[in-house]
């Protein structure tokens, strides 16, 4: 029998992938953890306080996020996301298409769940 807090976690991740194309640092701070580290496919790093600021400002906005392959385990109050995404960015007005894999985690505390980190790493062709 699944975990029904797969399909929570899973839920929420659809809803943050969904808030970063609509630039809504509201949904997005309700979410991220007060720690977050989030290390993009270029190796650039944000903090809680800097991704929400460029999610808002730019210089990236996210047009299209499309996961796939995508796997979900559970270990006692954090979920652990691996799986392929397709993103489409618009850096400084030009059109970047990544392929990426990736890993996401979320933990689950008193007050709910919360998105830790994220690492991507490019596919090579």
């Amino acid at each position: 029998m699944t975990d029904p807090r797969t399909q929570t976690v899973i839920d929420l991740e659809s809803r943050r992938l969904a808030a970063m194309i609509d630039q809504d640092d509201g949904v997005l701070a309700e979410m991220l953890s007060d720690d977050l580290y989030y290390c993009h496919s270029s190796g650039s790093l944000d903090d809680r306080a800097s991704f929400l600021d460029n999610v808002r400002n730019g210089p990236i906005q996210y047009r299209t996020i499309e996961r796939s392959e995508e796997h979900v385990r559970l270990v006692g109050p954090t979920a652990f996301f691996t799986g392929r995404v397709a993103i489409v960015v618009d850096v400084a007005e030009h059109r970047v298409d990544l392929d990426l894999r990736y890993l996401a985690v979320w933990t689950e505390g008193e007050t709910g769940w919360a998105f830790e980190a994220w690492q991507s790493t490019p596919v090579r062709h």
